[in-house]
């Protein structure tokens, strides 16, 4: 009797044993995976090809939501720039001229790097054939410091324009960053410009 029920112990363990491992042997393929692979969007660049009308960047600014009014227009005396057109931005002067080429800005004095000069705005932004000054012009004398409320609408028209007119350079009493413009890296300094470590002082 003993070894009979020894037998049927054993069996049992055993048929236990392979129904335990019929049930973890199951398929093991991975199933595959559902996630679509993200599409990469590139940036759509809205800058305007060729050169831009005045009253475009009026529109511009005026679907920005910015206070713009036009005041009066009129053109330079020998021709550039073609069409100028003086402009409020709330309280602000605000003035876009308009030349016949990128050529005939540069020849006007607006490159980049140049100097304030006299006669200019605390804000003077340009690109493609289009230059914007911002705030007061006082002839033959340097533009003062621009306000603060200045300071804040400069960035507004900037931020207003930089999208469909640019890359923009700009001359300017405190200037605003400019978004499709990048700051140049500083330079790391060498390892000779760098300061020798102090020697241990002698007691």
């Amino acid at each position: 009797m003993v070894a009979r029920a020894l037998w049927l112990r054993a069996a049992l363990l055993s048929a236990f044993v392979v129904a335990l491992v019929a049930a973890c042997g199951g398929n093991t393929t991975p199933s595959p995976s559902t996630s679509a692979p993200s599409a990469s969007v590139s940036a759509v660049d809205r800058h305007l090809s060729g050169n831009v009308d005045a009253n475009r960047l009026f529109q511009i600014l005026s679907g920005a939501g910015l206070p713009v009014n036009q005041e009066s227009v009129t053109a330079g005396p020998n021709g550039e720039p073609t069409t100028i057109l003086f402009l409020k931005d709330g309280f602000q002067a605000l003035t876009i001229e308009q030349y016949s080429g990128p050529k005939a800005v540069s020849d006007a004095g607006y490159k980049p790097g140049s100097k304030l000069v006299k006669g200019d705005s605390p804000y003077t932004f340009w690109a493609v054939n289009l230059v914007i000054h911002l705030g007061p012009r006082i002839p033959n004398a340097l533009p003062a410091g621009p306000t603060l409320d200045l300071q804040n609408e400069a960035a507004r028209v900037v931020t207003a324009i930089d999208p469909y007119i640019g890359p923009l350079e700009q001359r300017s009493i405190a200037p605003v960053a400019l978004p499709s413009t990048p700051e140049p890296v500083a330079p790391s300094p060498s390892p000779s410009a760098r300061s020798p470590a102090p020697s241990p002082s002698k007691k």
